[in-house]
């Protein structure tokens, strides 16, 4: 018990130290994070040919290229042939290639690809020093990725079989080569130019997740740190889908509990004649070994409006993969898909019968969707955009900070008064 103890400790640090450094109030706001391009090879791949670029928009000239040529790849070239070098983006080749970044001086040719989430294509390394071959004596190809590993044979193997020689290809990375090299351009370029590095700086940290393997580390470490530690560990890792499906179940339970005062009102009763994917049989460890949901949910049926037939309007609370409460139709008449519930839900919806939903709800003239929900609301934003749904709508799956939260009591149970203050103004306002 006190290793284990021990352990939670040193391992809590660890995290707490890990979540204040990449919360979002300690971030340093950055223009690609913000515009999603820290993923994208293309977009980054034409800044770092810009920053190579004598005549580049940073307006230094060839100081950025002299430095990377000379440190970075370890030739020495002349200054004049380094201010007369150009640096082309997306050049294009034979069979419609296109080598990703190109620099070209006095004899010389030196092709660059790069590497950021994109796979090698066939004998492409191989294609591109057999070009840059017939430009350049002493030419090599500079595969450029995150950590600085070496192409593969698919792209190092020609068509004929036959391979590049050792020293064809010269690997850099990155995670060393690139920040060290823009590090080493930030010192001696004006304050604006030293903003702009920056912020290209931490973009390459974010696509190389710099710090989360430094952080994954740490934690393998105090993990690995002896026998007992990694058992330790181990027992905790099984327990953990079971912790998270619990925090389902006290939500739904916190939901019920708080939906009692409110049935009268609302002409609302609870559903117990098919529990139809009920959270008590959901909402368990299943819910995280399968690549869909469970959707475990809470239904309560709305007494109030008669639809015929074996029909009935529900007012459900559900999770996907995220928290949302719905208007759906239910036919207790039909087959279940299950074996297990009474009925089945209403996936077909007929003009007839949005005709007599609109007796009773405030519907639009058609319908928009199939299905059998008629209208929903993410909780507790109430609203039906995924945008509004990143942050503050708990997610089960994923683990957001939102439904991590819920684990306290108290913020549990303010977390479901808010819903129902949403479910009354967006849902339950619409019926008649």
């Amino acid at each position: 018990m006190e290793r284990f103890e021990q352990l939670i400790s040193e391992c809590k640090t660890i995290v707490s130290k890990h979540l204040s450094a990449t919360q979002d109030g300690n971030k340093k706001y950055n223009i690609y994070r913000i515009l999603n391009l820290t993923q994208n090879e293309v977009q980054m791949c034409r800044v770092l040919a810009d920053l190579l670029n004598n005549q580049g928009e940073h307006g230094q000239g060839a100081k950025y290229l002299g430095c990377f040529v000379r440190t970075v790849l370890g030739l020495d070239i002349f200054d004049e042939e380094i201010e007369d070098a150009h640096v082309y983006k997306e050049y294009p080749i034979t069979d419609d290639r296109r080598i990703d970044i190109v620099i070209t001086y006095h004899g010389g040719f030196i092709p660059m690809e790069v590497k950021i989430n994109a796979g090698d294509q066939k004998s492409q390394c191989y294609d591109y020093y057999q070009f840059a071959k017939k430009r350049d004596k002493n030419a090599f190809v500079v595969y450029l990725t995150k950590s600085g590993y070496k192409p593969s044979e698919y792209s190092l193997t020609g068509r004929a079989g036959d391979r590049l020689p050792e020293g064809a290809v010269k690997c850099i990375s990155f995670s060393e080569d690139i920040l060290r090299w823009l590090e080493d351009i930030k010192a001696g370029s004006p304050d604006e130019m030293q903003v702009l590095i920056d912020q290209y700086s931490e973009a390459v940290k974010e696509f190389i997740n710099v710090d989360n393997a430094e952080y994954k580390m740490n934690l393998t470490n105090k993990i690995l740190a002896d026998s007992d530690s990694l058992r330790t560990s181990l027992e905790i890792a099984g327990g953990v889908n079971h912790a998270k499906a619990e925090i389902m179940k006290r939500l739904f339970e916190e939901f019920e509990a708080q939906m009692q005062p409110i049935l009268c009102k609302y002409n609302l009763e609870l559903e117990t004649r098919s529990e139809w994917f009920h959270y008590k049989y959901q909402a368990t460890e299943e819910y995280y070994t399968r690549n869909e949901s469970s959707y475990p949910g809470l239904n309560y049926v709305i007494k109030s409006v008669n639809l015929g037939r074996d029909l009935s309007l529900w007012l459900r609370i559900e999770i996907d993969y995220k928290l949302f409460g719905s208007l759906c139709v239910f036919d207790y008449g039909a087959e279940s898909n299950t074996g297990y519930e009474v009925g089945n839900q209403c996936d077909v919806i007929s003009d007839e019968l949005w005709l007599k939903l609109r007796e009773h709800i405030n519907l639009p003239e058609k319908k928009e969707k199939e299905g059998w929900i008629i209208v929903w609301k993410y909780l507790p934003t109430g609203s039906d955009s995924t945008i509004d749904a990143i942050d503050t709508v708990p997610d089960f799956k994923k683990m957001n900070e939102a439904a991590i939260a819920l684990v306290d009591e108290t913020t549990r149970k303010a977390f479901v008064g808010k819903c129902i203050t949403v479910i009354k103004e967006t849902l339950l306002s619409l019926v008649k």
